[in-house]
């Protein structure tokens, strides 16, 4: 039997809140000074994401500390429960995270809930501590799509997951996990075929139900608004007879 694809987004999705705010627990002075307070410009989140991670390094925030606070943030209602169905279902189900976080957020989240295995790939923006200590992030890629921000365009990195696979296997069905904006790129890409699972009342759920209104045709896959984990496991097991 052909594998389901499961992708995931990660901020708001597996974890209950946005890491970039998470990480800002660690700062010693509590709060951010005037000239960081706000983003400058609409869609440089990242860079704007560089010059607090900066701030903080100057300020002492080491490695430890960051890994500690990210390992202590909660996971969204009844995630957990979701995951344990699909490590006892990995013969029928490939999970991937699409991702705006970046590569040292989501592995410490994974690692401190024992969750790395579930997971055959994670796109996310690369990251690193440089000579200094500072946490530094990097752009996933550059691309083409103007709905999406410059760093980062789901739909792409989802197609090309999808271009690499086939020469594997046929993947059956996909189901698209995601709360934000940046994943309605990718969503409204899906066959009548695949699933998504827009977060209830947050940015994706909005713009999938104005699209449906304004122009039904662009949205194909079926639509199941989730509000935990376990809506989700009960859409899964009624869909796989497990």
């Amino acid at each position: 039997m052909n594998k389901f694809l499961i992708v995931f987004d990660f901020d708001e999705t597996i974890i209950q809140h946005n890491s970039d705010n998470v990480i800002l627990k660690c700062n010693p002075e509590q709060s951010l000074p005037e000239e960081l307070a706000h983003p400058q410009e609409e869609g440089c989140w990242n860079e704007y994401m560089s010059k607090v991670y900066q701030y903080l390094g100057e300020k002492g925030v080491k490695e430890e500390t960051m890994r500690k606070v990210l390992a202590e943030t909660p996971l969204t209602k009844e995630m957990l429960t979701l995951f344990q169905f699909l490590r006892e279902s990995a013969d029928l189900f490939e999970c991937i995270i699409i991702s705006d976080a970046n590569t040292f957020f989501i592995n410490s989240v994974l690692q401190a809930n024992g969750l790395s295995s579930i997971f055959q790939k994670i796109y996310t923006n690369p990251s690193c501590f440089d000579n200094k200590n500072t946490f530094t992030i990097s752009p996933y890629h550059s691309h083409m799509c103007e709905q999406c921000p410059v760093n980062m365009c789901k739909r792409q990195i989802l197609n090309n997951h999808l271009l690499q696979r086939a020469v594997e296997e046929e993947l059956e069905k996909i189901f698209y996990i995601g709360d934000g904006t940046n994943d309605f790129c990718p969503s409204i890409a899906l066959s009548s075929t695949d699933v998504i699972f827009p977060r209830k009342n947050y940015p994706l759920d909005r713009l999938i139900s104005e699209i449906k209104m304004t122009e039904p045709s662009a949205a194909q896959a079926q639509v199941v608004p989730w509000e935990s984990g376990e809506d989700i496991l009960f859409f899964l097991e009624d869909c796989t007879g497990r």
